[in-house]
């Protein structure tokens, strides 16, 4: 069955959760040099592609990302040259031949800040789950740090959160829905 045009799942001026991950669960972020590359092409993207980064996680295999979307034609193509630029990028540094990516990103909308939160979590939480670190903000790829520490990122455009409070009774929420 094909897929959904990207247009019919999201629109201008929606919240989306963006994620990529690469072919045959290859590393694609093998040291400092590919995180902090990649993290120079979203920052160079965001004025031309017309979002805002509000959760991203980088991972060796993938990344994930929470942006909120002026033109949803303008950022897809911003969105296709990063890949495109890190694959070549990739392509020439580790000297490896074929595709990097397992094809187009993938998207979900995101209704309300309460799901754009725990969703946030969700991304945050992905080098704890894989046992990379103990605690989010241990992670340097990712926004947990920006939240949790307070360490300047220059990558996140803030939004409005939940109390600590109403995060918590949120994450008790997903926690029971998903057993």
């Amino acid at each position: 069955m094909p897929r959904n045009a990207r247009g019919k799942v999201l629109s201008d001026g929606c919240f989306a959760h963006i994620f990529s991950r690469a072919l045959s669960k290859r590393f694609i972020f093998c040291d400092e040099a590919d995180f902090n590359y990649f993290k120079l092409l979203l920052k160079r993207s965001k004025p031309l592609g017309q979002y805002r980064l509000h959760h991203y996680c980088l991972m060796s295999t993938h990344f994930h990302m929470i942006v909120s979307i002026q033109n949803l034609t303008i950022f897809s193509k911003a969105l296709k040259h990063i890949k495109q630029n890190y694959a070549k990028w990739f392509q020439r540094k580790h000297a490896h031949e074929g595709p990097v990516w397992w094809g187009r990103c993938g998207s979900r909308p995101i209704q309300d800040e309460r799901y754009m939160y725990a969703c946030g979590m969700y991304i945050e939480m992905n080098p704890v789950k894989a046992g990379l670190v103990r605690a989010v903000a241990e992670w340097p790829h990712s926004t947990a740090r920006y939240y949790f520490s307070g360490k300047k990122d220059e990558l996140v455009d803030d939004y409005e959160k939940p109390s600590r409070m109403a995060a918590a009774k949120l994450m008790n929420e997903i926690k029971l829905k998903a057993m």
